[in-house]
């Protein structure tokens, strides 16, 4: 079998290819909400937020989902990892990335905790991804910019 079919093969096997090869290496899927949505994705992020502080980090989370699923999330790590780029949008995006096994999360949006700075926003927007959503309840911030330094 050809290495391009068996990823196409391992993409459909696993999770409608939402874990992609990740979850076909044997990597824990991430917990989902019972009731997949708006709310659920922003209570994700919030209880991202809170393990953060527990952390003794920055009070940040953010989830990156897809279809209906979250495909990658990360609390901010930014005093923990002594990496100021450690943001919790760019831990998640990262994370989503890894797992998808690509770099664009074209059909991902992403919900954090509160509003994305311009360098998360930029991320994102490189990312792909459709739109970011800051709060709780959810607050539509519409899709990301790149904005001027």
């Amino acid at each position: 079998m050809s290495p391009t079919r068996r990823r196409l093969l391992q993409w459909s096997l696993v999770g409608g290819g939402l874990l992609g090869p990740i979850a076909a290496r044997g990597e824990a899927p991430l917990p989902q909400p019972p009731e997949p949505g708006p709310a659920a994705f922003a209570r994700r992020a919030g209880a991202l937020r809170d393990q953060a502080i527990a952390a003794g980090d920055q009070g940040f989370g953010a989830v990156v989902m897809q279809g209906g699923r979250i495909v990658g999330e990360a609390p901010s790590r930014v005093v923990t990892n002594g990496d100021p780029t450690a943001h919790a949008e760019m831990e998640a995006i990262r994370d989503a990335a890894r797992r998808l096994g690509t770099r664009s999360l074209a059909g991902c949006n992403l919900y954090g905790s509160t509003r994305a700075c311009p360098m998360c926003a930029a991320a994102a927007y490189w990312a792909g991804i459709g739109r970011l959503y800051s709060g709780a309840p959810p607050s539509d911030d519409g899709p990301p910019r790149m904005t001027a330094c």
